[in-house]
């Protein structure tokens, strides 16, 4: 993701918390009173300085993993019915110290999926929705923020760039929603919200984190038409197609 569509996020972003109170829709967790249900990989200590400013999550991991999810099941301001919230923003500030693989610096991209673990399809744990913001930050550029579009979360089709899972496309073998299964049926229960490096239908190598994370926000949009920040570049190393 480019720097300039990096400050334009962050400016979008700062403008629709400002008119979030309106429609009744505003919760910002900076870490500063704690996690409030938010983990990374398991990791719910936050830092008590370092953030944008403050508090932040932070996962330092120099011991191999596959990727990186922030994730939240409790927190109500963030799952639940989103069909009745109407158009909003999720938007969280990002820090990359550093990720590497096999001592290289990589990109990873960072993905929102909003998961139903409610009547799954066999063999599968969830249903969800997801939709990918592009390449993390990159290494050293300090705090940047990223952002994720809810435009309709009633449309009973996925809007353009969001995908789905709790099925397998036979020809693709890429992930769909199953057939009894809607964009809105799946916001209309959320359980469980993650931002995650973990584009599905793809798989990865051991890959080294240096992470942090501050200023989650749920915000209405302002306008319809607004787009989410969208960059679908799905190259790096380690990162190979499921098949």
């Amino acid at each position: 993701m480019s720097k300039t569509l990096l400050r334009c996020a962050a400016a979008l972003g700062a403008a629709t918390f400002g008119a979030a109170a309106l429609a009744g829709v505003n919760s910002h967790v900076t870490f500063d009173n704690g996690p409030e249900g938010w983990s990374i990989n398991g990791w719910e200590t936050p830092d008590a300085a370092g953030g944008n400013p403050g508090a932040n999550l932070h996962w330092a991991n120099f011991v191999d993993t596959f990727g990186l999810s922030l994730r939240n099941e409790t927190n109500a301001d963030f799952i639940g019915d989103y069909t009745a919230r109407g158009p909003v923003r999720l938007s969280v500030d990002v820090n990359v110290t550093s990720i590497t693989f096999f001592g290289q610096q990589v990109s990873r991209d960072l993905v929102l999926e909003l998961r139903d673990y409610d009547n799954p399809p066999a063999n599968y744990p969830y249903v969800s929705v997801w939709l990918n913001a592009g390449a993390l930050p990159d290494a050293g550029s300090g705090w940047q923020t990223m952002h994720f579009d809810i435009l309709d979360p009633t449309s009973a089709t996925l809007p353009a760039g969001w995908g789905g899972t709790g099925a397998e496309d036979p020809n693709t073998f890429e992930p769909i929603l199953p057939p009894d299964r809607t964009y809105a049926s799946v916001l209309a229960g959320v359980d469980e919200i993650q931002f995650t490096t973990f584009v599905p239908g793809f798989f990865y190598g051991f890959t080294n984190f240096d992470v942090a994370f501050d200023n989650i926000r749920i915000t209405a949009v302002p306008t319809p038409g607004v787009a989410g920040a969208m960059i679908f570049g799905l190259a790096g190393a380690g990162l190979r197609r499921r098949r």
